[in-house]
């Protein structure tokens, strides 16, 4: 069953979730969990969170928090995404990166793709009517789905809507409750567990294949979030463009919480107060300051990519909420990266 947290919080029993939990776990587990679920009011809960035992990417056996949340958004809308003719303005489209920089993908935008990447072979709309070429709907999804096959959609705008979703598509993260230091640092941030999850129950994707996409001049934009969809992850971001709720750091002036990271470090935004990043961060962008302890904060919305590795031990992003997390174990078959 699907539940709004707002609803649980409202009618006061929040406190009573932690009894699907065996009395066998620690008072720490418990408060931790308590401090978990209590971040994510604002997600499309699926059933109710739960502590449960997980072996992490390490090898660590540990308790984890386990949650399965809607793969939608629950305080924005999602796109628009690809233009409709060469005259749409930004609001009728939706935005792409290069160097860091984020972009409108409106009419001109597509227009102008030779110039921008340098490639004549770029040619994505009709030249009598100024009309986009894309491809959208259950196709459309399909396409997301699968960045491999960009090169037989030459000069196509690719975009997937929630409408189109084959069924409601949800995740379960298995979070450890207590962040176990990581022996070395991983940079494998897969296309299964990605990076985290967002307060309103989005994942924080992995980046965004975009060599693939690029291969086969395609596009497959984001919105003016940061985030689009495919059908394994349903919405997700790959760039934190300040659509994600915030709950205030315990530290005045601290840039706010905006997710939790797969390994347990809690993700904050970019910037402090004051408007500027910290100057301490390591590769992982985190940083350890008194009275938050060790976190993350996001890259700038053009990055293509939310945080840069993992200081700790990862747990395991699942279709199957009843699926046991063994993050030691590398899931599922090869196949394409996912966009």
């Amino acid at each position: 069953m699907t539940r709004h947290w707002s609803v649980l919080f409202a009618l006061g029993v929040v406190g009573l979730l932690p009894s699907s939990a065996a009395s066998s776990h620690d008072s720490d587990d418990h408060s931790r969990f308590d401090t978990l679920v209590a971040l994510f009011k604002q997600s499309e809960v699926v059933g109710e969170p739960k502590i449960v035992g997980c072996t992490l990417s390490g090898g660590t056996e540990t308790t984890c928090l386990s949650i399965t949340t809607v793969a939608a958004p629950t305080n924005h809308t999602t796109g628009p995404f690809c233009p409709d003719t060469i005259k749409d303005t930004a609001e009728q489209g939706g935005t792409w990166i290069k160097d860091g920089a984020v972009y409108d993908v409106d009419g001109q935008f597509i227009e102008n793709l030779a110039t921008f990447y340098d490639d004549d072979q770029w040619q994505m709309y009709d030249p009598a009517t100024g009309e986009v070429t894309r491809v959208e709907g259950r196709q459309g999804c399909e396409v997301a789905g699968d960045p491999t096959s960009a090169d037989r959609y030459e000069n196509t705008c690719v975009e997937c809507e929630l409408q189109y979703m084959s069924s409601e598509v949800t995740q379960t993260y298995v979070i450890p409750l207590k962040p176990v230091v990581a022996k070395e640092r991983s940079e494998r941030i897969g296309p299964h567990s990605g990076i985290g999850l967002a307060l309103n129950g989005v994942k924080f994707d992995a980046p965004a294949p975009l060599h693939l996409i690029l291969g086969g001049h395609t596009l497959g934009p984001f919105d003016d979030c940061g985030g689009h969809i495919n059908p394994h992850s349903g919405y997700h971001y790959h760039g934190v463009a300040g659509c994600s709720p915030e709950v205030a750091s315990k530290v005045e002036g601290h840039a706010g919480i905006i997710g939790l990271a797969m390994d347990g470090f809690l993700i904050h935004s970019r910037l402090n107060s004051d408007g500027k990043e910290p100057d301490d961060l390591d590769a992982c962008r985190g940083h350890d300051t008194d009275g938050v302890g060790y976190h993350y904060h996001v890259s700038g919305p053009g990055q293509n990519q939310i945080t840069g590795c993992f200081r700790g031990e990862t747990g395991c992003s699942l279709n199957n909420p009843d699926e046991i997390c063994n993050a030691s174990v590398r899931r599922g078959p090869p196949g394409p990266p996912r966009p």
